[in-house]
């Protein structure tokens, strides 16, 4: 990932770990995570939106469809993590977002240790179904990351 619009330094807490002694596959969703809620608040910050609500932007709510995590290297204990995130697609519905983590003391010099992506869908808790997207989303995104609101399309 280049010039990723968003990373999070990330440090493993011992109960991160497997017995073997690097970071148990099920925290790379944790830490993709922590990256997610780092981009939205990125995002809320350049649109003066406040505090995020529930880890989400304020009128974006979303329920996670699919995830993926291809494993590269381990991580281990003393490694410090540099976590990206990036939105990949956007289409009327839904969004997708890919992560990668890193370790080392920068994203730029890190190891590649784990990369996915997560599809994501509009939606609204309270009536319990999908939504549209807010209008307002395609464009913030496309200033966040630095892209045309074409380059969002899926290909």
């Amino acid at each position: 990932m280049k010039n990723p619009p968003v990373v999070e330094r990330l440090t493993v807490r011992y109960q991160d770990l497997d017995p073997y002694g690097h970071v148990n596959n099920a925290v790379h969703l944790s830490f993709f995570e922590m990256a997610r809620v780092a981009y939205w608040r990125a995002l809320a910050e350049r649109l003066g939106l406040g505090d995020l609500q529930a880890g989400d932007v304020p009128g974006v709510r979303y329920v996670i469809a699919e995830v993926t995590v291809r494993y590269k290297a381990p991580i281990f204990l003393d490694d410090v993590i540099q976590a990206a995130a990036r939105v990949s697609t956007v289409s009327n519905r839904s969004y997708t977002m890919d992560f990668e983590l890193r370790t080392g003391e920068t994203f730029e010099d890190g190891v590649l240790v784990a990369e996915g992506s997560a599809a994501h869908v509009f939606f609204d808790p309270e009536a319990n179904e999908v939504r549209p997207r807010p209008g307002w989303f395609l464009a913030a995104v496309a200033k966040l990351e630095g892209r045309p609101e074409d380059s969002f399309a899926k290909p």
